[in-house]
């Protein structure tokens, strides 16, 4: 279920779009609106914020179908701070009480404690199914 909005758009997208002679052809993304903030809520109850993106989407084949990776950076920036105050370099370290080791939800406890900002890499495969020979 969206929780931010009913609709997304990525628009204006622009970059070079070349075409081989034998029919491959390559977009490169530079600019436009390549992203949008979205969270979702999943059947049982947890929201989930993620990036619908093309940064820096680099896709190549044959129109029908062609492919290529982009990055995905980080839905919250370092100085994000969730609602109980934890981010990746300002806010509390810890806001839930570490006990002692042994009970088996360290690993849980620690997904939650600290946030992790690193941007990583989607793929996407695209298909040309119109086109207007007086543009392009």
């Amino acid at each position: 279920k969206l929780m931010t909005r009913l609709t997304y758009t990525l628009d204006e997208i622009e970059g070079p779009f070349e075409v081989s002679p034998d029919g491959t052809i390559k977009f490169e993304e530079k600019d436009g609106i390549d992203y949008a903030a979205v969270t979702v809520q999943l059947p049982g109850g947890e929201r989930v914020p993620f990036l619908f993106t093309i940064k820096q989407l680099v896709a190549s084949g044959k129109p029908d179908s062609f492919s290529g990776e982009f990055l995905v950076p980080s839905y919250r920036g370092s100085s994000f701070l969730d609602p109980k105050g934890r981010g990746g370099s300002t806010g509390y370290d810890n806001a839930v009480a570490l006990p002692a080791g042994g009970r088996g939800d360290e690993e849980e406890l620690l997904k939650e404690n600290i946030k992790n900002t690193a941007s990583s890499t989607g793929k996407n495969t695209l298909s040309v199914t119109k086109s207007k020979p007086q543009t392009g």
